[in-house]
C-alpha cells in the first residue's frame, strides 16, 4: 500500500549520493516547491505561514547551489524523483500530507548530498 511505504525511498537517497545527486536534489526542490508546498498552503492560514517559510529556506538553498557550479553539474533525469513523483500524483490529496509528513527525511537527504560533495 503507497499510504504506507515511504514516498522518499532508498532509491532517492542513493541519486542524491551518486553521479545524478545534483540533478535528483534540484528536481526535489522543484518538486517541492511547485507540487507540493502550493497543495499544502490550501489546508489552513496557520499552515500556510509554516509552508511558506519552509518554502524561502528551500529558495535560498536553490540560489545558492546554483551559485555554487560544482553542487550542479549534471543535466540527466532521476528516475528516483520521476517515481516520487508519480506516487505522489497516484496518492492525490493524501500526497500532499504525505510529502510534507517526509520533509524532514528530505533534508536528511540535502545534508547527506552536502556532505558527500563537501568531501571530494
Amino acid at each position: 500500500d503507497q499510504l504506507h511505504s515511504l514516498l522518499l525511498t532508498q532509491s532517492l537517497l542513493d541519486d542524491f549520493k551518486g553521479y545524478l545527486g545534483c540533478q535528483a536534489l534540484s528536481e526535489m526542490i522543484q518538486f517541492y516547491l511547485e507540487e507540493v508546498m502550493p497543495q499544502a498552503e490550501n489546508h489552513g492560514p496557520d499552515i500556510k505561514e509554516h509552508v511558506n517559510s519552509l518554502g524561502e529556506k528551500l529558495k535560498t538553498l536553490r540560489l545558492r547551489l546554483r551559485r555554487c557550479h560544482r553542487f550542479l553539474p549534471c543535466e540527466n533525469k532521476s528516475k528516483a524523483v520521476e517515481k516520487v513523483k508519480r506516487v505522489f500524483s497516484e496518492l492525490q490529496e493524501r500526497g500532499v500530507y504525505k510529502a510534507m509528513s517526509e520533509f524532514d527525511i528530505f533534508i536528511n537527504y540535502i545534508e547527506t548530498y552536502m556532505t558527500t560533495k563537501m568531501q571530494k
